[in-house]
């Protein structure tokens, strides 16, 4: 037993080796073998425990020797012994350990341990490195040791005693241990905790009885030798090093430890409860307010002493619920001071907290009612403020904390924040929000709650759900009761409405501490851009789309088109999901939802009966849309469906001005490209033993039946007759061949094959000359359509083993081997060409379509019908294309629905910056005033392009790849840098500017030192990228609309600050994210309005089509649906799934700057294909910064 003259001047390692000493058989640690504590506990005796700190000294003495210097040593690991026996051994042989949160940012990370000049990481010999280690340890060296695993470092008998010779007063300010801020306010800050700062915690118990103590006694009063504690926070947090390591030693106390790889819950604490015999238990907030909400499990902990709350605040309602049963002993404290002061209030003030006037405490009103925590250095600072051993030089510290007063008793403060927490609104008022959040957080369902709302005219609520898949419409309902009585507690008692509610995405946790306590500022930060959408989404008018949604409310199936559209135009990676997929598992955030919920309201006028919790209640499609049918049909009983039969009514007008000679007439967006021939090839894997001719002939029939659906695939593009009435120079034009479809070869699938299409788009195909888009072209189709032709190439081309074995490398075959098809077609043409090439092993697939006739989309489009069409030939009945709609390829349809939404809107009123996102730039009229632009200083396009090897020199191909591994790298590199403040970007962004920098810098290198050009800092390099921008017109453009529906985002900067290291790839990320967010439906349909009065498609203006210059163009197909285009599994190995995806590259190389990023491969990596010459080649292999990242294929 201590004298109390020793109190506060005693050293831990000594306390120790005295206790071993004088009591080795005393139990000091207790090890739980499972989650199931009934399965015992491994006793830990003094004298074991003294024997395996000696073991751990001597493994680090001999690993790094003995230290005079106090070096750190950096740990992360498991919730076991071995942080404890570490915290010893280090002091023994003279190092100090420093405790990294896993939760850090490697920013946070590597600020810390370059603070404390740690160069050496001790990593638990059974566990991988982390990824915060593995990156950290990728930016700085530091030697790694293994610490051995606990049973070898347990078996310690008769390991040779490793002394701790120092006095106190030569230890005093020798650091213990060094944890970290939490980084709320910045990077974490490392927090050294010295045996003088420790020795404050010892001194507790000599406070002694003073005016001003309200006759309270210290906190550690109830503290006994023996007593059993359990904690449950981590020992990287303060509070974890305090329970388990200080308060054991200093009170004599046996600390149970939980089973290491088992995140403290309700269950392990109920199995604590029943077998460990607890006294005192100290646990994280949360786990406290939801032991008040469990009262079953609470029950079981009557028979203990009490519970430490401590390391933020628990909610009054529930933990009082716990206050009830078991005593909550109410801490507050800093890591930079541990627990000052703090006193034990009577039981019913528990709430309260209550300080000794030696801990020099003041509380200063800052507003009616809340006063701020400040700290002033007094006489007794040394043994009982130990914050002041921390910040030596300061006399006087603001803490920020808030509290307000007692209602009647005085000195005692209930918690209220932090004066750094205020929300304050724009009309000035002020909320805090502690305590509203800690109610809302009561809610069972909820796992974190944070008001927002600072520079808003209202305040919202950003929830984090337990579990996200378990929302529904009476989760909705009570999560809003608890709010309306967070707000009846509240001073301001509306001060939070319910449309103002938002739900945090799955994949962006709140931001914790160790301790569990949310990262007010990170996640915010975190959060920014989610927070300003909301509140974009509630300040806007119902978009103008979603008042032209046409449904039949009483249809089922319309009702499910639509929701299907309206998703789709909120987010294309709704596209094409099943009916039962659910929305949020894909992605679906509350702010999306909303937006979708008051689309829906407004195309079936539902704004009275349809809510948000609808949808969280019937996530799927199915689900969805039969929950509006039931409310539609409410709705019409009571006669309130008017609107609806307008909508439907206006529907049936709409597609009777489909039966027009228009549909097969290219509209302005299919203007926008020249008439070239996109080629996409495929390499799918044969089946052993399958011949090429029982291969071909199965593509050959999935393409007839192809055609038998949408037959004007079987047209040609022909140039528009200068007679139509309203030519405009270079209009095209669909038109069915004279001998439509066969190339000679029937097999019975000819004659009288109608296909059943009513529509007027297909209607009339039996009947002669019905209307101009079927141009009376007959339904009675051959198996062997002239589109598709056959190449055997196994005599010519390496096995498909061998072309496997190279990467697929796009320059191991040669175009014209491929297809059979011009670059640049010679009017008439067929629209869609493809050509089956076969060689050992495989076949591949190449196919072309003209791309005035179809953008890239639609290629993929076509490709998932074919494929699903050779499915359905070979036996699949259920690959019936029924998702393909008759006006795919209807290109009046996009006018159509232009007309009715925007009724003609003349191009004068349209933003003069939309021309930007166009191919084209402004001429005769509407030219006038217009200024500026960037498409403005592009060069015209030549009418065309010499094929591959008909000019001097053209770009070679080449392809790179960037493996999963740096991909990951890439991406944790880009996000560490501070110029991203927590913004997230996607791999799009980031590989788009790897590329566009790295290529520009070889370019131009390579034009300075090989051509003698003269780049100045007026030149810039503008990078062009294409837009999907179907989700952003209408949503009545059916999902497989594959007709063009592009638009072109342009980045620009100049060439010397593209090329500079100090330029780095995340702002240039940013300037391309930023140019993309630009995409919305009113950029979309201002463009097509202008494209509608161009008065000539021949002017076409883009950076990219030009060998010269330092302009690029992406073309991106990550997201390319490999594993949907399936041919069939009858004839194909993998069910048809091509094993890799290749542009037919030659043809851009003779023109074109253009790199093509190939979808991504089975293991996560990616691919690069690009043209250059070789000089550019040679400079981009020598740029470390590319080659960090990417490889060579060839």
């Amino acid at each position: 037993m201590a004298s109390s003259e020793n109190y506060g001047k005693r050293l831990i390692p000594q306390i120790l080796d005295n206790v071993a000493a004088t009591d080795p058989d005393r139990i000091v640690y207790s090890i739980a073998k499972s989650a199931d504590i009934s399965k015992g506990l491994q006793h830990i005796t003094a004298k074991q425990f003294a024997e395996a700190v000696d073991k751990t000294a001597w493994w680090l003495q001999s690993k790094v020797g003995k230290s005079t210097t106090l070096e750190a040593l950096g740990y992360i690991g498991p919730h076991d012994i071995r942080h404890v026996l570490l915290t010893y051994a280090s002091a023994k042989a003279g190092y100090k350990p420093l405790f990294l949160s896993a939760k850090n940012s490697t920013e946070g990370a590597l600020a810390v341990l370059k603070a404390t000049d740690c160069n050496i990481w001790v990593q638990p010999t059974e566990q991988p490195f982390g990824p915060l280690v593995k990156e950290f340890l990728s930016q700085r060296a530091m030697r790694i040791l293994h610490l051995p695993g606990i049973d070898e470092l347990l078996d310690a008998a008769g390991t040779e005693h490793y002394a701790y010779t120092k006095t106190f007063e030569e230890a005093a300010y020798d650091p213990f241990c060094v944890l970290h801020t939490s980084g709320s306010t910045g990077l974490p800050k490392p927090i050294a905790w010295t045996h003088a700062l420790i020795g404050t915690m010892d001194a507790v118990r000599l406070l002694p009885p003073v005016e001003g103590d309200q006759g309270l006694a210290p906190w550690t009063n109830d503290w006994k030798k023996g007593d059993r504690i359990y904690s449950s926070f981590p020992m990287s947090h303060g509070a974890g090093i305090i329970m388990d390591i200080l308060m054991p030693s200093l009170f004599d106390l046996q600390c149970i430890l939980g089973p290491a790889g088992v995140i403290p819950n309700m269950n392990l604490l109920e199995s604590l409860a029943d077998h460990a015999k607890l006294d005192i238990w100290s646990l994280v907030p949360s786990l406290t307010d939801e032991l008040g909400e469990t009262s079953d499990v609470l029950a079981k902990f009557s028979s203990s002493k009490f519970i430490c709350a401590s390391g933020g605040p628990v909610s009054p309602t529930s933990a009082a619920k716990v206050n009830k049963v078991i005593r909550v002993l109410n801490l507050t404290g800093t890591t930079e001071g541990l627990f000052i002061g703090n006193l034990v209030v009577d039981r019913e003030d528990w709430f309260h907290f209550s300080f000794h006037p030696y801990s020099g405490f003041e509380f200063k009103e800052i507003e009616p009612g809340v006063y701020e925590h400040w700290v002033r250095r007094n006489e007794h600072w040394d043994l009982f403020q130990g914050i002041f051993h921390t910040f030596p030089d300061m006399d006087e510290i603001n803490l920020k904390d808030l509290y307000v007063k007692h209602p009647t008793k005085p000195d005692h403060w209930a918690y209220k924040g932090r004066s750094d927490d205020i929300v304050v609104l724009s009309n000035g008022y002020k909320i805090s929000p502690l305590d509203t959040e800690a109610f809302v957080t009561t809610h069972t369902a909820i796992e974190g709650a944070l008001i927002v709302g600072t520079g808003k005219n209202q305040a919202a609520l950003l929830i984090e759900l337990k579990d996200r898949s378990a929302a529904s419409d009476e989760l909705y309902d009570s999560i809003w009761e608890t709010v309306k009585k967070a707000n009846a507690m509240s001073l301001h008692k509306d001060q939070l409405h319910r449309e103002y509610i938002m739900f945090a995405e799955a994949d962006k946790p709140f931001i914790r501490t160790d301790k569990g306590t949310i990262k007010r500022r990170a996640t915010l930060e975190l959060y920014a851009d989610y927070i300003d959408r909301f509140y974009e989404s509630r300040s806007e008018e119902v978009d103008a789309e979603a008042s032209n949604i046409q449904v039949d409310t009483t249809s089922i199936e319309s009702i499910t088109a639509a929701v299907r559209e309206i998703f789709v135009s909120l987010s294309s990676a709704f596209k094409g999901i099943p009916d039962d997929a659910d929305f949020f598992h894909l992605g679906l955030d509350s702010l999306v939802a909303y937006r979708a919920v008051r689309s829906v309201q407004a195309a079936m006028g539902l704004k009275d009966r349809l809510a948000p919790r609808h949808l969280y209640a019937y996530p799927t499609i199915a689900q969805f849309s039969a929950c509006l049918k039931d409310l539609a049909s409410q709705t019409l009983a009571e006669g309130s469906n008017s609107k609806s039969a307008e909508k439907l009514n206006k529907m049936k007008e709409l597609l009777g001005k489909y039966k027009s000679p228009q549909a097969l007439k290219m509209n302005g967006v299919d203007l926008l490209n020249p008439g070239l021939y996109i080629k996409l090839n495929m390499y799918i894997p044969l089946r052993p033993g399958v011949s090429f001719d029982q291969a071909f002939s199965r593509l050959q029939q999935g393409f007839a039946r192809l055609i038998s659906l949408l037959p004007v695939l079987d047209t040609k593009m022909v140039k528009c007759s200068e007679k139509e009435p309203g030519y405009k120079k270079g209009q095209l034009r669909l038109e069915y061949p004279e001998q439509p479809f066969s190339n000679g070869h029937t097999n019975g699938h000819t004659n009288g094959h109608t296909n059943g299409h009513t529509n007027g788009y297909t209607n009339g195909h039996t009947n002669g000359h019905t209307n101009g888009y079927t141009n009376g072209h007959t339904n009675g189709h051959s198996s062997s359509p002239r589109q598709l032709k056959y190449n055997d190439l196994s005599k010519v081309l390496p096995s498909f083993q061998d072309l496997r074995k190279n990467g697929f490398l796009a320059s191991a075959v040669k175009a014209d081997q491929l297809l059979d098809a011009p670059w640049f077609a010679t009017l008439p043409s067929d629209i869609v060409v493809a050509q089956a090439n076969f060689v050992e092993g495989g076949c591949l697939l190449t196919l072309g379509t003209l791309h005035p006739a179809m953008d890239g989309v639609g290629m993929v489009t076509l490709l998932l019908a074919w494929a699903e069409c050779c499915r359905y030939v070979e036996g699949d009945k259920s690959a019936d294309c029924n998702w393909l709609d008759a006006d795919s390829m209807n290109h009046s349809l996009p006018r159509t629905l232009w007309e009715e939404r925007r009724r003609d809107q003349p191009a004068r009123e349209i933003d003069p910056a939309t021309w930007d996102y166009l191919g084209h730039e402004p001429t005769g009229e509407l030219s006038k005033g217009v200024s500026g632009l960037k498409v403005q200083s592009f060069k015209p396009v030549p009418a065309g392009f010499p094929g591959p090897g008909k000019q001097p020199r053209d770009l070679n191909s080449s392809m790179f790849s960037v493996s999963p591994e740096s991909l990951e790298q890439l991406r944790q590199d880009v996000a560490a840098d501070p110029e991203m403040k927590g913004i997230n970007l996607t791999d799009s962004d980031i590989l788009h500017a790897l590329y566009w920098r790295a290529m520009i810098r070889a370019r131009h290198r390579a034009a300075k030192e090989c051509h003698g050009e003269i780049i100045g800092p007026e030149d810039e390099s503008t990078l062009e990228l294409v837009v999907d921008a179907r989700p952003y017109f209408n949503p009545l453009l059916p999902s497989s609309y594959m007709g063009n529906m592009l638009v072109v985002t342009r980045s620009s900067l100049p060439v010397d600050e593209l090329c500079s290291p100090k330029t780095s790839i995340g702002r240039i990320s940013l300037l391309i994210r930023e140019a993309a967010s630009g995409v919305n439906p009113s950029v979309v349909n201002d463009a097509f309005g202008l494209l509608e009065g161009v008065p000539d498609y021949t002017n076409l203006r883009y950076a990219f089509m030009r060998l010269d210059g330092l302009d690029a163009m992406i073309t991106n197909m990550m997201l390319f649906p490999a594993n949907d285009v399936a041919f069939g599994g009858e004839f194909f190995e993998a069910g048809g799934q091509a094993e890799a995806v290749r542009i037919v590259h030659d043809g851009f190389n003779t023109g074109f700057r253009m790199c093509v990023i190939l979808p991504y491969r089975k293991d996560g990596g990616i691919e690069f294909l690009f043209g250059t010459f070789p000089e550019e080649l040679e400079r981009l292999k020598e740029d470390e910064e590319f080659m960090k990242y990417a490889k060579y294929m060839g």
